[in-house]
């Protein structure tokens, strides 16, 4: 779960909650952000406090109506379309079709809210989702007229909004071992991770439109670290593992460090940009001094690859010790290929991080 948030102003904040009037009637806004040209907000119930739900909301387009999503602490999906000009009737539902660039063309209903707003509920949230955040615009077919939206920074923006709704969710659990919340299941996967640095979220809140069958075997990968550290097969530890959403991923341990591999598409967006994503939602979780690295990617006959390294004077994931964490990322026909590896315990140690820095090399290496 990972993207770049910038608070709003408290005055402006108010302003624009009170303009779209997103919030069901018996939430309150609770917090804001904002990431590109998405608009975030999170809501809690008035009655009893607890968290309803996290949206991200685009500008109004050419005919004066804005796109949201919405996931509720479920983690289902919702799509929102909101216009001042419409007078629509009440508890009403209509048949709508949308679809995200070239990709399949879904069927749903649109059902009235109050007169502003309709709510199209999600059946295949996971594929519209990974489309949603792959794609370059989402387009909505209604009986006399279409709507297109503009999906610039969706891949930020809807990382952004699953940190939301990871952490009001977890905030709002009574009871830790499950049973009523989905977010206390949530959370017990996440805990799992060494870190939340792209690797450990991001595979946790199935932020990201990832393969869902990895085109490496574990052999593969181990052989990788084995030509990676010089160490013997036998130094070295791979656990396959999934994500909430069925999507796999490797753990891995070597002599010299630790880490995960896993893979996602490439979409619409730079090896560069992915990168900062990941490093910008790490930052947010230092609770110290924060600095990263990232270097321009390298185009080579065999692909692209990118690599970019954070440090945290103050990481969560290392008892609020120092943390190094370093990332190499390579693309070849629309598939990214992520290493991610860290290192922490103490400051002096966390200073450097061996094996990211031999992983990044080989990877240059492959792709010249």
């Amino acid at each position: 779960m990972r993207g770049s948030v910038a608070a709003f102003g408290g005055v402006l904040v108010c302003a624009i909650a009170a303009l779209i009037g997103l919030a069901p009637a018996e939430a309150k806004n609770v917090n804001e952000f904002t990431v590109g040209q998405w608009g975030g907000y999170s809501y809690t119930d008035d009655s009893n406090g607890q968290f309803v739900d996290c949206e991200i909301w685009t500008p109004a387009n050419g005919d004066q109506v804005q796109f949201g999503i919405a996931i509720p602490k479920d983690y289902s999906l919702e799509l929102w379309l909101y216009s001042k000009p419409w007078s629509l009737p009440a508890n009403q539902s209509y048949p709508i079709s949308y679809w995200v660039d070239r990709n399949q063309q879904y069927r749903g209903r649109a059902e009235t809210y109050d007169q502003y707003n309709v709510l199209i509920k999600v059946e295949s949230d996971q594929a519209v989702y990974d489309e949603l955040k792959a794609g370059n615009e989402v387009t909505f077919r209604t009986q006399n007229q279409d709507y297109v939206f503009d999906l610039s920074g969706s891949r930020a923006a809807l990382s952004r909004l699953l940190n939301c709704v990871d952490q009001y969710s977890k905030t709002a659990s009574t009871n830790p071992f499950g049973g009523g919340d989905s977010g206390s299941q949530q959370g017990s996967d996440n805990n799992q991770q060494q870190s939340s640095s792209g690797g450990g979220n991001e595979q946790d809140s199935a932020s990201s439109p990832k393969l869902k069958a990895l085109t490496r075997s574990t052999d593969q990968v181990r052989q990788f670290l084995v030509d990676v550290t010089g160490a013997k097969p036998s130094m070295i530890s791979i656990d396959t593992k999934a994500n909430k959403a069925g999507y796999p991923y490797y753990a891995f341990s070597t002599p010299i460090g630790a880490g995960q591999f896993w893979q996602e598409y490439l979409g619409n967006d730079t090896l560069r940009d992915i990168v900062a994503g990941y490093l910008s939602g790490y930052k947010e979780e230092c609770k110290g001094e924060f600095a990263q690295d990232i270097k321009d990617p390298v185009q080579g006959e065999h692909g692209q690859m990118a690599f970019g390294t954070a440090t945290c004077s103050s990481s969560p994931y290392q008892d609020n010790g120092a943390e190094v964490l370093s990332y190499a990322l390579t693309a070849s026909d629309n598939v990214i290929s992520v290493y991610v590896s860290y290192v922490g315990g103490n400051a002096a140690k966390a200073k450097t991080d061996a094996l990211g820095k031999l992983i990044a090399r080989r990877q240059e290496a492959e792709v010249q």
